[in-house]
């Protein structure tokens, strides 16, 4: 029986790997429980049924995947050039703030400069939606190093086209048709949890240095900028993962409106979220080295990715456990290496 458990375990881990796809559908069942869930009304309108507009964040996800950082986040993206902001904290930056000013690519996340935040950003993945009504509906992926003063245009993926792979590994999917979530109502806000699909990254850990241990990370729905008018920058919806309100979810929050002008209540100059009660960021914990399905135990499992996956390449492959661009001896020895850590 020992061979037929040793191919179930096979199959089972093919399948796994295929449902993986980051491709913005079905978000919550491919991940453990989510980071973070909205509690806020969205101030940047409710996408339902045959409306076009809308943008939302329901709920946050996170989970490691061999040399892969998987994110999904449920919700709405309207494309009108509006974007959703991923902030990182790998440890690197010892400030709570940034000065980004190479790359106008994404210019909402330039405008972001000065903004005050609870976490020290040191990275930061910027995702925003045009739709011409012409056809031409897609995603826009940019990769900003907020140490080093420098953005990366990566590439576009067409809207529900599935999962689409641009530069440097990243991966990403995006899928509009949720009508579920919260409301623009403040006061019968609805549910998140009733949201499953939205927008997945998954994005190499080299990009991120390859942290170890845990990191940190904050999202956030924006608009457009304005870098011209210095009281201005970008302009901030009330969404958020963690949630504005997350320490008091009967505190309702407007949009933040531009976050280096006085806006009450939000009357900080420029923006400062440590001025809001609670943490506003989730720590994702990495897990041990080996450990390739970012279940937290190096285990028959991973060592099953690994040999499953033994001889393939390219960047973000399965198994690829030390990110050198190929699965072979150096990956099986990192799991055999680390066999039962954090079991």
């Amino acid at each position: 029986m020992r061979p037929m458990t040793v191919l179930s375990a096979i199959v089972a881990t093919a399948a796994l790997l295929h449902a993986q796809a980051a491709d913005g559908r079905n978000i919550p069942s491919k991940y453990p429980a989510p980071l973070a869930s909205q509690t806020n009304y969205t101030g940047f309108g409710n996408r339902v049924q045959d409306v076009a507009y809308g943008s939302e964040l329901n709920q946050l996800f996170a989970r490691r995947q061999g040399n892969m950082l998987y994110i999904g986040v449920t919700g709405n993206l309207e494309g009108n050039g509006n974007a959703i902001h991923f902030y990182f904290d790998t440890g690197r930056s010892q400030s709570n703030t940034f000065n980004l000013t190479t790359g106008c690519i994404n210019c909402s996340v330039q405008g972001m400069s000065g903004v005050v935040f609870d976490l020290n950003p040191d990275y930061a993945l910027g995702v925003n939606r045009f739709d011409d009504g012409q056809g031409n509906d897609n995603i826009y992926i940019d990769w900003h190093d907020l140490v080093g003063n420098q953005s990366t245009y990566l590439g576009a993926v067409s809207v529900g086209s599935g999962e689409g792979t641009v530069d440097q590994g990243v991966k990403a999917g995006f899928d509009n048709s949720n009508v579920q979530g919260v409301t623009d109502n403040p006061n019968n806000v609805g549910d998140p949890a009733t949201a499953v699909n939205g927008l997945e990254v998954a994005i190499p850990l080299s990009l991120l240095g390859n942290p170890r241990g845990q990191i940190r990370l904050f999202v956030i729905l924006t608009g457009g900028a304005d870098l011209d008018d210095p009281c201005r920058g970008t302009y901030l919806s009330n969404q958020s993962l963690p949630a504005l309100n997350v320490a008091d979810p009967s505190q309702q929050y407007p949009n933040v409106a531009w976050v280096r002008c006085p806006n009450p209540p939000f009357d900080f100059f420029p923006f400062d979220f440590t001025q809001l009660p609670g943490d506003h960021y989730v720590v994702i914990s990495l897990g041990p080295e080996g450990d390739v399905n970012g279940d937290g135990c190096v285990n028959d499992s991973d060592l099953l990715i690994v040999l499953f996956n033994f001889g393939n390449s390219g960047s973000g492959v399965q198994g690829d456990v030390n990110g050198d661009g190929v699965v072979n001896d150096s990956d099986l020895l990192v799991v055999l290496f680390n066999f039962g850590q954090g079991c």
